[in-house]
């Protein structure tokens, strides 16, 4: 049963990303559809060659094919050891647009789809996304940030990786953030539902372990003692084959919409 779900969801997976092109957005204009909260940090994404900082990035216009559905939003909360980390070392966490906060720092949520945020690009087999978050010791004021980070490497997805900012300065490489069990990802990827009156599909939980990599720079930079292994977040996509459509989050995992102090 396991592997006839999978086939089915790499099937339709592959049938969605037939056709279409996508564009990426600069901070200063981000495409229609989801737009990203009021209160993120702005992005330094942008398509250009030289940018500083940027390891990997968005496909060039007519490579990014769409990848799984055209609209939808990606709830991301911490697992308990994040949240409990964070809190003993007193971390403040921001959103990096288009990706913005969750209520009472749970976490972060994300736009997703084709219309110029998910992008797929099958030259190098990675499924990128701008934005990010950020994570500043308030005692310290040391911080290391996320803005620009991708899912790889297509179709045998298992990891991500991120553009890195450490106190504000880009590193000179990229950073694996994450792996996860390719498996489970493909056999939870076409789950349809019905959410808060909306009809939407993806998977419901599919959870991230923290890389070797993030948990020493975490540890290094702001103090948080993550094991490499642990189980730090979960992602949730709503997602929908319609553009434009701004899809409920997770139940309980509302949008943090205040002015950002």
């Amino acid at each position: 049963m396991l592997l006839r779900q999978t086939a089915v969801a790499l099937a339709t997976a592959a049938a969605l990303a037939a056709a279409g092109t996508s564009t990426a957005s600069a901070a200063s204009a981000p495409p229609p559809g989801n737009p990203p909260a009021t209160n993120c940090l702005p992005t330094a994404h942008t398509l250009k060659k030289d940018a500083p900082g940027y390891y990997d990035k968005a496909p060039e216009l007519g490579t990014a094919f769409w990848f799984f559905m055209q609209s939808g939003t990606g709830t991301l909360p911490f697992a308990p050891a994040t949240l409990a980390e964070l809190k003993r070392n007193n971390i403040k966490v921001e959103a990096v647009c288009p990706v913005g906060p969750l209520k009472d720092g749970k976490g972060v949520w994300t736009p997703v789809g084709s219309i110029g945020y998910s992008n797929i690009n099958f030259v190098n087999g990675r499924i990128w996304y701008p934005g990010g978050w950020k994570f500043t010791n308030t005692k310290t004021g040391r911080s290391h940030k996320v803005d620009g980070f991708w899912l790889h490497d297509f179709p045998f997805i298992s990891k991500a990786s991120a553009n890195v900012y450490i106190d504000d300065s880009p590193v000179p490489h990229e950073i694996e953030l994450a792996h996860y069990d390719t498996l489970e990802f493909y056999t939870d990827l076409i789950n349809p539902r019905e959410n808060q009156g909306e009809f939407t599909v993806g998977p419901k939980d599919w959870k991230f372990k923290l890389s070797e990599q993030y948990s020493k720079e975490l540890r290094e930079t702001v103090g948080a003692d993550i094991k490499p292994g642990t189980h730090v977040i979960t992602l949730e996509i709503n997602a929908s084959v319609f553009p434009g459509k701004q899809l409920p989050l997770k139940p309980g995992m509302e949008k943090d919409e205040s002015a950002r102090k």
